[in-house]
Order: structure tokens, then C-alpha cells, then sequence
């Protein structure tokens, strides 16, 4: 299944989109709380509590920390914040008014008949016929949408379809694209979509692929020198014979990924989520302290 990426708008600012791992993060950090709201297309939104989508339990690691330890958070969400506000932005769609109007009418319609049944759900014994009349319900959804779109194409919540022919660039999407050898040194590409892509042997020294969503991705004998993987999800990802020097893994994912026979040469790992669940300690270089 892809995995939905969202986007953020906490204190008046629309932030994304990003994939879930890096939101309930921010949530554990206190970079972002549960009254913030997300929302699949930048139109329609709903707080990350209301959602149900998200684990918003407090992390007991930042319960009760030492001086040092609540230094090391401040200097993280500023550092989060500054990247925020640089890097991250919503891409524009041009759309009509009247349709948007019309179908976020018919969605929040829906949206509060379907919150009317979970929540009678929760309250009672679980029965089969609520979720036959819950998935009858959102099949009307869709298709109360395809009759309003004509002959369009249904555009993407997220507003980015999986392009192959596109070229290696921020908020792309990749997803299941074949690029064997693919070579765009120095590429930028934050936020892109890339989930189960096949770059073996593709050249990407000096990229910027910030909070790119790579998992299960094939990436072996790449050259990544000098990548910027920074909050990059590489679960399950194939990197085995990769070159990594130099690269930037602070904050990545890398959960049951296939490292055999990578290169980490002044690679960093702080805070890294290693192989095994393990979180990297600051300062991690080449190895997962």
C-alpha cells in the first residue's frame, strides 16, 4: 500500500506534506501537538487528535530528562523550525473554485455521517453491518466524486501522481519507478515520493533528498556520496554496496534496511533510527552509538 504523506499547519503556517513517521516525531518532541491540524491536500483539514491516524502517546524517553537532554530537544525543534521554514512549502494546484466548493461540501457531509458511525462503533459491540454500511458509505463518496469530475482525471490528494518521466526534483513521485543507473548529481529533491523505486547503481553524489520517503527502495551499489538524507525514510530499503560517504542519515529511518557492505566514511547518524529500532546517539559517525 503507498503510504499517505500529509501536510501541517501549526501556528498559522502550512508546512509538507510529510509521511506519518516524521509527524508523530514531531508530536513526541513537542515540535507540534495534537491540536495542530493535517490534511492530505492543503485544503481540507482536521486536527492530528480528530484524525485517528496518528500515535500521539508521549514518548517516556523525554519524560523527566536531564538539563542536557532537554538542551539537545530546544536545539532540535529550532533546528526543525529553521528547516521548516526554508525548505518545506506547499505546492500550488490550480484548481476550480466551484468544483472545490462543491466536493469539500460533499466530503464534509460524508465525513460527519462516517465520524457518526465510528463513533457508534466505539461505544458499542462491533458489528458486521457497520462496516458494510461504513465502506458502502465512502464508496458513494468516491463515486458521487468521479461523476463530478467528467472526463478529468481524479487529481491526487496529495497533488503529485507518480511521474516516471519527471526528473529528480522536490516532491516528486517516484513510487515503484524503475531507474536502473539513473545519474543527477547534486539533485534536489526534499519531500520526494519514492517508495519501492529501483536506483541501483544510480549516481546522486551531493543530493538533497530532505524527508524523502524511500522505503523499501532498491538503492544498491548507488553512489550517495554527499547525499543529505536528513529525516529520510529508508524502511526496508535495499542500500547494500551503496557508498555513503559523507553522507547526512541525522534523523533517518532506517528500520530493517539492508546495509551489507555499505561504505560510511564521516557519515553521520545522530539520532538515526538504526536497523534494529535502535535510536543513534548525537554525535554518531559511521556507527550507530
Amino acid at each position: 500500500m503507498v503510504q499517505s504523506i500529509w501536510y501541517v499547519r501549526h501556528e498559522g503556517q502550512v508546512f509538507g506534506p510529510f509521511p506519518p513517521q516524521q509527524i508523530e516525531e514531531a508530536l513526541k518532541t513537542g515540535e507540534i501537538r495534537p491540536e495542530s491540524e493535517v490534511s492530505l491536500n492543503a485544503v481540507d483539514w482536521l486536527s492530528i487528535a480528530d484524525s485517528g491516524q496518528f500515535d500521539i502517546a508521549v514518548n517516556p524517553d523525554i519524560i523527566a530528562v536531564s538539563d542536557d537532554s532537554v538542551s539537545w530537544h530546544d536545539q532540535r525543534r529550532q533546528a526543525r523550525k529553521r528547516w521548516l521554514q526554508e525548505g518545506a512549502s506547499v505546492t500550488e494546484v490550480a484548481r476550480d473554485p466551484l468544483q472545490d466548493a462543491a466536493d469539500r461540501s460533499s466530503v464534509e457531509r460524508n465525513h460527519i455521517r462516517t465520524q457518526a458511525l465510528v463513533n457508534e462503533a466505539k461505544n458499542e459491540r462491533r458489528s458486521p453491518w457497520i462496516g458494510m454500511l461504513a465502506l458502502a458509505l465512502i464508496a458513494g463518496v468516491g463515486f458521487t466524486i468521479w461523476l463530478g469530475q467528467g472526463a478529468k482525471p481524479i487529481q491526487a490528494g496529495i497533488s503529485q501522481t507518480v511521474n516516471c518521466a519527471e526528473p529528480l526534483r522536490d516532491g516528486v513521485n517516484w513510487s515503484g519507478c524503475g531507474k536502473p543507473g539513473y545519474a543527477q548529481p547534486n539533485a534536489k529533491a526534499r519531500n520526494a515520493v519514492m517508495n519501492k523505486v529501483r536506483l541501483d547503481d544510480a549516481r546522486l553524489k551531493g543530493a538533497d533528498l530532505v524527508y524523502a520517503s524511500l522505503q523499501s527502495a532498491s538503492l544498491r551499489n548507488a553512489e550517495l556520496v554527499g547525499v543529505n538524507l536528513t529525516g529520510a525514510d529508508l524502511t526496508h530499503a535495499d542500500l547494500s554496496g551503496a557508498d555513503l560517504s559523507g553522507a547526512d542519515l541525522r534523523y533517518a529511518v532506517l528500520t530493517k534496511a539492508n546495509l551489507t557492505g555499505v561504505r560510511f566514511a564521516a557519515t553521520l547518524l545522530d539520532k538515526a533510527t538504526w536497523v534494529d529500532g535502535r535510536v543513534c546517539a548525537a554525535g554518531s559517525t559511521d556507527v550507530c552509538r
